[in-house]
């Protein structure tokens, strides 16, 4: 007679979520904090206190230097924009408003002197010169990559056709710098750099940033 098999039958788990015990709810305190209202007058060394270390002002006014994408340097400084448009235009504004005053308020004026009128218009046309004379500012840009100089953000300057040496400033007839150099068989100028005041020393923190540039990137060998 064979040996019998005993069969388990399998065990059903029961379907009932088994009770979970609700968080508790704290209350919430806020903490206010008092400020205090001084009773007494500060003094006149804490009014003169030194300013705190973490400010830092940018010393560098109207200039910047900064890395790019591409591996290059690139340096950014206002400058003057002198081109003969910007002449042709003052001219055109100051003759359209001076003509404007003398056709519109000379004949009004209560001054009867024949003299009196032109001294009028002669001193709103100095004040139109004053208004229209000042130059038009723009901001310049030169950047210095392994392989080339680029001008503007539009004229390259292969290094490999820089003949000579690197570019350096030298003075013109008015006391600005100019970068030149030799590229291929040409002298050329490649950038102008101007001084705003006696005290202005871009010329000189430009051309050291510069000279910087060029040795990082054109000294080591391609």
């Amino acid at each position: 007679m064979p040996r019998p098999i005993l069969i388990t039958r399998p065990t059903h788990n029961s379907r009932n979520a088994s009770p979970l015990a609700r968080p508790t709810i704290r209350p919430r305190t806020i903490k206010r904090h008092i400020i205090a209202i001084p009773t007494e007058r500060p003094s006149i060394d804490s009014a003169f206190s030194p300013p705190s270390l973490d400010f830092q002002p940018d010393p560098y006014l109207d200039y910047g230097r900064y890395l790019t994408n591409e591996g290059g340097i690139l340096i950014v400084y206002k400058d003057f924009d002198v081109r003969l448009r910007h002449t042709l235009w003052r001219l055109f504004a100051w003759t359209s408003f001076t003509s404007l005053e003398a056709i519109y308020l000379a004949p009004y004026t209560p001054v009867g002197d024949h003299w009196g009128r032109v001294a009028g218009l002669v001193t709103l046309a100095i004040i139109n010169f004053i208004i229209v004379r000042k130059p038009v500012e723009l901001y310049r840009r030169i950047e210095v990559r392994p392989d080339c100089i680029i001008v503007e953000g539009q004229d390259v300057f292969w290094r490999r056709h820089i003949e000579g040496g690197f570019p350096t400033l030298r003075p013109d007839d008015q006391g600005n710098q100019v970068l030149c150099g030799i590229y291929g068989t040409r002298f050329v100028e490649f950038l102008i750099v101007r001084r705003f005041d006696e005290k202005d020393r871009i010329m000189e923190v430009f051309a050291a940033h510069l000279q910087d540039a060029m040795q990082q990137l054109w000294s080591r060998p391609q």
